[in-house]
């Protein structure tokens, strides 16, 4: 064969980029049979060796096609040093790798893979802008660019640096505009920084263009999930659970999607198949989605325990030992989690916990402990000092073993008395919440409680308001308590006005998203609590529920004066 080409050694190669392994092999082989120093063949067996995994045969063969090759042409020597540094940084030498690259790059300074390999051992090295740069030099020397491109997209994204990394993926869909998985990849990227509308027609664009994968079709259900329409949701993680029935990550989509539609046995269901085949992140993640299960209908004890998970899906890496609840004189921090609501919403065990240890409070609404006079202030400590362990807000029932309904009595007192049928509202919550364009109302949709005549409205909405709405002073926590404690009603969505209200003992509407948080489920945690809720799933099936909150709210009125 070899004796039929001009260029024996080029010719392997080409069957090695075709993928003719056994035939490149054997090629390379034979010219090594009459030359055993022939520096290409050698460097050929050394791609060979990477193809099959054998990352330190490669190595080997590298240095001895070096060595052998000392008189060869720039270019060539480039490729040597390019395939040792990928062995290099296969095999975990990262430095190595780096030094081997470079001297690839000073020879060839115009081959992009090059700058490629040179940036995924940066990455290695923590060295991550630099690694974007390099990347970015691959990008502008090659001529098809499109997988630099989405590969410096991906690192932008993990970094947080959504609008490059959209700027990137944008690209490569202007170059491969048939392309289906350059528009998923895009997709992915706004549904990832909240840009539901614009995901959702670029998701369905790469579905027509042929990447109908189950990996797109989850995000689009969780956009569409996003975006309230859930029927919608559930037709398209279901067709993407048919493709991959074992794939943790679209089972626990599918399941929340079933759980906001009230079919949690199903739910359930596919989140205990998760767990019990799956490691890693989708197996935390369905333990917390059946925590969330568990607690709404009151399960507490295995709730609890199941609602650790969250760690694990937050990166909790504490850097002292986890309180265990046990009982001592030794202090402990108490860190917070997640949203304000929920911090408000665990204030009621600091009591408990203080019995156990003597506290030292680091999280946003410690303020507020001032307005709890049943808890015991000896016990509570400056913010800053020595403790010898930590726990968070959130795992304090599990860690005092709790397996009781809460107590809904309120735990929160300012001192003031409601201002007769004086109405506190809040209508939206934090955007960035995955869930918020179903849970909050524009300001506009609540123009029905204009009309109810004999109250007035006191707005719990930080920022701007209607002019018929009264501001308040709510620019610390411990203000917007006061404010919410003058009213003699709070309505609110499910935001920290709703927990506060509870807190306080205040009455709250809660105007719930239908579905909702397992914090409204089954299990009360404060009293006097009303839920409204539309009955579709969209944002425009609250004007509706508006209109009902007013018809109640002029009873109320009504009930109050006489």
């Amino acid at each position: 064969m070899t004796s039929l080409v001009s260029d024996p050694t080029r010719y392997a190669f080409d069957r090695f980029a075709q993928g003719d392994l056994i035939e490149a092999g054997r090629l390379f082989q034979d010219i090594l049979t009459s030359d055993p120093s022939q520096p290409d063949a050698l460097h050929g067996m050394a791609c060979m060796a990477r193809a099959n995994g054998q990352n330190a045969t490669a190595i080997a063969l590298c240095g001895k096609a070096l060595k052998a090759g000392a008189g060869l042409p720039p270019s060539r020597l480039a490729r040597i040093h390019l395939t040792l540094g990928l062995a290099l940084m296969a095999e975990g030498h990262s430095e190595p790798a780096r030094a081997a690259l470079v001297v690839a790059q000073t020879l060839q300074p115009s081959d992009p893979r090059t700058f490629a390999a040179h940036a995924e051992v940066l990455l290695l090295l923590g060295r991550r802008a630099e690694a974007k740069g390099a990347l970015g030099q691959a990008a502008k020397l090659a001529a098809y660019d499109a997988e630099y491109l989405t590969r410096l997209g991906q690192i932008h994204l993990e970094d947080g640096e959504a609008e490059k990394a959209i700027a990137c993926f944008e690209t490569v869909t202007h170059r491969c505009p048939q392309d289906g998985r350059a528009w998923a990849n895009l997709g992915a990227v706004l549904f990832g920084v909240g840009q539901y509308g614009r995901a959702q027609d670029i998701l369905l664009r790469a579905c027509d263009l042929g990447a109908r994968t189950p990996e797109t079709l989850n995000n689009l259900g969780l956009v569409l999930m996003a975006l309230g329409d859930l029927p919608s949701a559930r037709n398209i993680l279901e067709e993407a659970l048919a493709l991959r029935p074992q794939d943790g990550r679209v089972a626990n989509s599918l399941g929340t999607v079933l759980m906001e539609m009230g079919e949690e046995a199903v739910a359930e269901t596919l989140f205990r198949a998760v767990i019990s085949r799956e490691v890693g992140v989708d197996r935390e993640q369905a333990r917390f989605n059946h925590a969330t299960l568990l607690l709404g209908k009151g399960s507490f004890a295995p709730g609890w325990k199941e609602f650790e998970s969250r760690h694990a899906l937050l990166g909790y890496a504490p850097q002292i030992p986890v309180w265990d609840g046990s009982i001592g004189e030794e202090p402990i921090a108490v860190t917070a989690e997640q949203g304000l609501g929920d911090s408000v919403q665990f204030l009621r065990f600091l009591g408990e916990a203080g019995k156990r240890r003597p506290l030292r409070l680091r999280f946003p609404t410690a303020d507020l402990v001032s307005f709890m006079p049943q808890l015991d202030k000896s016990r509570i400590l400056d913010r800053e000092g020595p403790v010898e362990s930590e726990i968070s807000l959130l795992s304090l029932p599990f860690v005092l073993g709790l397996q009781s309904p809460p107590d809904q009595k309120p735990y929160l007192e300012t001192g003031l008395s409601p201002e007769t049928k004086t109405i506190g509202v809040c209508w939206a919550g934090n955007p960035s919440y995955r869930f918020d364009s179903r849970r909050s109302l524009k300001p506009e949709w609540l123009e029905p409680l204009r009309n109810v005549v004999g109250v007035r409205f006191v707005s719990l909405q930080r920022g701007e308001c209607p002019d018929w709405i009264e501001a308040a002073d709510l620019s610390t926590l411990e203000t917007l308590a006061r404010a919410v404690s003058r009213c003699d009603l709070v309505i609110s969505v499910d935001t920290l006005v709703a927990h506060i209200a509870g807190a306080t003992g205040r009455p709250l509407w809660l105007l719930n998203r239908r579905g909702g948080d397992w914090r409204w489920k089954d299990v009360s945690w404060y009293r006097d609590v009303r839920q409204f809720r539309p009955e579709g799933y969209l944002p425009d099936a609250w004007p509706p529920v508006v209109e009902r909150v007013a018809a109640e709210l002029r009873l109320w009125e009504q009930q109050s004066a006489s």
